[in-house]
């Protein structure tokens, strides 16, 4: 059975009172130093575990954090939920995860809201329009949340890579190898069912700019790397003169599937064509020719966006109804790699 504070009491022979004072650390209480310590070990002799859900309905808090992130099945956000939650750990936070289980790894109304999710303020993965109340509904419309990835928000605080900066870095790379037959792996149509897309903008404009229009090849299907490799297979085997001597893909999990692709085709990169992904995934750096990748500065957009959710929940509730949204705008960097 579950030790509960009464037994912890009754073995240091003090009020359950003097228990809770001493165990939740109110130093306004003057409970003697020796007295504190005797029921500190007894707890942790007894095995006494807090009871979270008790502690939260008097202090009318969790201390937890929700989190919506894409699908699991990309490790770019397997890297922010571990990222997110060591971080929150280490200043008194536990993390509850939502993972989209959407076609396209991102919320857009596929996610069936939880009957309850007992959490003091969310970080949202989130693109363009999307909003918490969207995927979560009403009851959630005073939750405090910070976006993250792509969003831009006038209500709440926003912490976003430049996409569009990423995809200028990735033509750069190519048209300074001389590539002239560049093409742009998506599962999304340009300027359609992504508005847009920003990387792919910046990427479409700085070709364009040297006076080439890059091919757009649409996978049609999730990000996957199985995806990937269809697609090297299908670029391997057009003929040479109308296959794309540098290719541009929307992250690093499809990249990998198309260089495996290539080469199981028997091509050679980067001379055969150039590949380059973008996210900056650990993966990428373990193949057996490290993939050349735009990186997004992920701890940063995981500690600024932790940080200013937990401003937000430490304000009063008079001072963050004045407060203006705002946001953070982090540069990527090209990853030098072998393959472009």
């Amino acid at each position: 059975m579950a030790v509960s504070i009464r037994d912890v009491a009754a073995k240091a022979g003090v009020s359950v009172g003097t228990v809770s004072h001493v165990l939740n650390g109110n130093i306004a209480a003057r409970i003697a130093p020796d007295t504190q310590e005797r029921v500190r070990h007894i707890a942790r002799e007894l095995g006494y575990r807090p009871n979270r859900v008790a502690r939260s309905l008097g202090r009318r808090r969790t201390d937890t954090l929700g989190l919506l992130v894409g699908g699991l099945r990309n490790p770019f956000f397997v890297e922010i939920l571990e990222t997110v939650e060591t971080m929150a750990r280490a200043v008194g936070y536990h993390v509850l995860l939502e993972a989209a289980p959407s076609l396209h790894g991102t919320f857009g109304g596929y996610v069936t809201p939880p009957d309850y999710w007992p959490v003091d303020g969310v970080l949202m993965w989130a693109t363009f329009d999307v909003g918490l109340t969207d995927v979560l509904g009403m009851p959630y419309r005073d939750t405090p949340v910070v976006y993250l990835g792509n969003a831009r928000s006038e209500t709440s605080d926003w912490v976003a890579f430049h996409y569009e900066q990423g995809g200028q870095l990735a033509a750069e790379r190519l048209l300074s190898r001389g590539c002239h037959r560049i093409a742009y792996i998506s599962p999304y149509a340009y300027g359609i069912d992504r508005h847009d897309e920003p990387r792919h903008r910046g990427f479409k404009r700085t070709c364009q700019s040297a006076g080439i229009t890059p091919q757009l090849l649409l996978t049609g299907e999730e990000e996957t790397r199985a995806v990937g490799v269809r697609m090297g297979l299908e670029i391997a085997a057009l003929p040479k003169s109308e296959r794309p001597d540098g290719v541009f893909c929307h992250n690093d999990t499809i990249a990998i599937g198309v260089c495996a692709g290539l080469r199981r085709a028997g091509l050679s990169l980067p001379d055969d064509i150039a590949v380059i992904g973008f996210d900056g995934i650990e993966e990428g750096l373990y193949l057996e020719t490290p993939l050349t990748t735009v990186a997004l500065p992920i701890a940063d957009l995981c500690q600024q966006g932790l940080h200013r959710l937990i401003q937000k929940l430490n304000d009063s509730r008079e001072n963050q109804g004045a407060m203006s949204a705002e946001g953070v705008l982090l540069s990527p960097s090209l990853r030098e790699g072998g393959t472009a």
